[in-house]
């Protein structure tokens, strides 16, 4: 089994050279070389670029829960999984150009999204989690519209600036769009979101 520090070792370094390489110049002797780590580390961690990239997600997803504080007063689960969201853009703002590179290079790369399937589905169920929202028959139907929402956000936030008005209109109307394949509450307060996001 990979250590964990290995993981997080092979994802910052992924998300370090994707901020100035290309998806396709970017190669896992070249993420070994700038995590300064042992092919054998590396073939445990993340043995195919793909696996790399389900590293990446599960870095982004494991740092959105450090960082994500639910309220105090009760929300709805659409409102907890809009501020999921919402943390999961705030916490990888400095990764925007590595994001970018990423999302770019995947759309060049049909057979390796298609490879990747299970590790989004696994990405957004994690974030379903964490807004409570995880339970019941209806979770990967939800899992793969909160996919969706993800993919459609994405190219907002890039040209986004640093308060995400933009990214959350975004993510609230598209939650609207799939709220009855989500099965979740009415929204009571996702168009007033509050101006103190986690930092």
């Amino acid at each position: 089994m990979p250590k964990p520090d290995s993981e997080s070792r092979i994802a910052n370094a992924a998300f370090r050279l994707l901020a100035e390489n290309a998806w396709n110049e970017t190669t896992l002797a070249s993420v070994a070389r700038a995590a300064k780590l042992s092919w054998d580390d590396v073939q445990k961690a993340a043995p195919s670029r793909a696996a790399l990239v389900g590293l990446m997600i599960r870095r982004a997803g494991a740092e959105t829960a450090r960082r994500y504080r639910p309220e105090r007063a009760p929300q709805s689960a659409r409102d907890r999984l809009f501020d999921v969201l919402m943390t999961w853009f705030d916490v990888q703002s400095s990764r925007k150009a590595a994001i970018r590179s990423l999302y770019d290079g995947l759309g060049k790369e049909p057979l390796t999204l298609l490879s990747l399937r299970s590790e989004i589905a696994a990405g957004a169920e994690w974030l379903l989690a964490l807004a409570e929202a995880d339970s019941g028959a209806a979770a990967p139907i939800r899992a793969a519209c909160i996919g969706g929402v993800m993919a459609y956000a994405l190219p907002v936030w890039f040209e986004d600036d640093a308060e995400l008005g933009k990214t959350m209109a975004q993510v609230d109307r598209d939650l609207k769009r799939v709220e009855r394949f989500l099965r979740l509450a009415p929204k009571s307060r996702a168009h007033a979101r509050r101006k103190s996001r986690p930092r």
